[in-house]
């Protein structure tokens, strides 16, 4: 069809497929329905023709779509398709270049987050809008109070306890610094500081990408407590399997216009993935290659660090090897310990083959290790450097990098890299924190590809980024171990772990609570070992 303000050509999409629970007093009257070129009057929300241009870059246009009170309306598309760039201009964090955004029949006054907020509408951005060295209760404070003017400490800490506590969020301190809290607390926070006051339209955009599976489960209860109560959800996201269990309808942008719509219980995973990437979808889990050596890349016995009480495991070489559990078992402290990070000892310790006592991030590049962190932005890239020098950062010393004669030089491998895996960048010398989210996680891991590396060892690297780039991610994954080098990969989507990789270890409270591999290999079993401490605990398919 087409959308009668853009005159862009959509698409609809009908196919049958499991409809999620309901419980929005929108299901019984969108269930089932098509997208429609009207607007109702009564809509909540009404966006039209939004554009938005950096020079002569337009990363959004045209733009138009709608969304109903009780509803939750999904946004959905590739990295660089402008998603977070029309949830930033809903909250009136960027500015459109033209086109009208209405709230409840009103102008909703654009540029300023603050103005959006009191005309109802919060958003939990995708790039954490927190200040590390402020505690909890400051954080949620910030956006509408005064903290230069009459702020009391103690009435702040009050109130975020108030908050967090009817927000079933007790495991959060609000006198502890937010820089001190695991990256899926610190999403938590600023889901929590989006949800005060009860919006009347929430913006989520990504919101999920850092929490696990309880945590989504916790951001679900909250979505259809908003919506129960009339308030409205644009939830972006690139899980498709959230996106149909939340979503009500859908608007599919590709290239910054609008590519398509979708309602509830009328689309298949292959339908929505082809309309996001404007081609036919692939099922997008290759096989673990077969292992071609014996060698070790990495062993350690008795691994103990913070947060680990005794680990031991061994990654061959062309091994994928992955990290299941729940978070805070010790899947991060022990990536950092292994890189050298943070502290650790161990009874045996070695890399392909040489014997290691202590170590930090430099000696572990120099033999042979790479490291995808967590959090990309605190850890992985410096942002106010260009996307050549942040993919050469772990090979040269600070005062080496810095400008064209040294990205001239590495020019061949850095556009390889950028090429292999499809990053969107105008090049190697536009900064990093330009990028979209997905397009910087991918600069992360690429820096490690082409190296000679023994081990990578990743911290859920397809965290926040589309259907594409997890495959492109897939594929690169592969070819490293195809060329023997040993890879340890934690994720919080079990269904990687359990198509992609070769075994698989869960930790419980510190230590490897389960091996899995071979027919024991199942996402039953991997939960199961998260959840009690071993997969026996699985009875006919359900965790007992």
């Amino acid at each position: 069809m087409t959308d009668a303000q853009t005159g862009a050509a959509t698409t609809s999409v009908a196919a049958p497929v499991a409809s999620p629970p309901s419980g929005t007093p929108a299901d019984a009257a969108r269930a089932g329905t098509s997208p429609s070129d009207t607007v109702p009057t009564d809509a909540l929300l009404v966006a039209t023709d939004l554009v938005k241009s950096y020079g002569p870059v337009k990363a959004v246009q045209g733009v138009t779509f709608h969304c109903m009170p009780g509803e939750v309306l999904a946004l959905v598309g590739e990295n660089g398709a402008g998603k977070s760039t029309v949830a930033k201009m809903l909250a009136g964090a960027v500015t459109p270049t033209s086109g009208a955004i209405t709230v409840s029949g009103a102008p909703l006054a654009s540029g300023s987050v603050r103005q959006s907020r009191q005309s109802g509408v919060r958003c939990a951005f995708q790039e954490l809008a927190l200040v590390p060295d402020w505690t909890v209760a400051e954080n949620l404070s910030l956006p509408d109070g005064a903290p230069l003017r009459g702020f009391s400490q103690k009435k702040a800490v009050r109130a975020a306890r108030e908050l967090l506590d009817a927000l079933h969020l007790p495991q959060i301190d609000p006198r502890a610094a937010v820089g001190s809290l695991s990256l899926a607390d610190r999403q938590l926070v600023e889901i929590a500081r989006a949800l005060a006051g009860a919006p009347t339209l929430l913006i989520l955009d990504e919101a999920s990408s850092a929490l696990t599976p309880p945590g989504v489960a916790w951001l679900f209860e909250r979505i259809r407590e908003l919506t129960a109560q009339g308030g409205s959800v644009i939830y972006v996201s690139h899980r498709l399997g959230e996106i149909a269990e939340i979503a009500d309808r859908g608007t599919v942008l590709r290239d910054g216009r609008v590519a398509g719509e979708f309602v509830r219980g009328g689309w298949t995973d292959d339908q929505l993935i082809s309309m996001m990437a404007g081609r036919e979808a692939e099922r997008f889990f290759p096989a673990p290659p077969p292992r071609t050596s014996d060698a070790v890349a990495l062993s350690v016995e008795n691994l103990r660090a913070e947060g680990l009480r005794s680990v031991s495991l061994e990654v061959g070489a062309g091994e994928i090897l992955g990290v299941g559990g729940l978070q805070g078992h010790g899947q991060a402290e022990l990536l950092r310990a292994l890189f050298g990070a943070s502290p650790a000892q161990a009874d045996s310790w070695t890399v392909g083959g040489r014997r290691i006592r202590r170590t930090t991030p430099v000696r572990s590049v120099a033999r042979g290790l790479g490291y995808v962190p967590e959090d990309r932005k605190k850890e992985g890239l410096a942002l106010e450097m260009s996307v050549g020098e942040n993919l050469l950062a772990p090979w040269f010393r600070w005062w080496q990098l810095g400008g064209r004669p040294r990205l001239s030089k590495e020019r061949g491998w850095i556009s390889g890299i950028l090429s292999v895996l499809s990053v969107r960048t105008r090049g190697p010398l536009e900064l990093a924190g330009s990028l979209s989210g997905g397009n910087q996680q991918k600069l992360v891991f690429g820096r490690w590809m082409n190296r000679d590396r023994t081990v990578i060892l990743l911290h859920d690297p397809t965290r926040g980024i589309d259907v594409r780039a997890k495959q492109e991610l897939y594929g690169a994954i592969v070819d490293l171990a195809e060329q023997g080098v040993g890879i340890l990969w934690f994720s919080t989507e079990v269904e990687e772990l359990v198509h992609v990789c070769h075994r698989v270890v869960v930790l419980y409270q510190g230590r490897v609570a389960d091996e899995l591999t071979g027919d024991r290999l199942t996402p039953d079993a991997v939960v199961g070992a998260a959840v009690t401490g071993s997969s026996a605990a699985i009875r006919g398919g359900a965790v007992a």
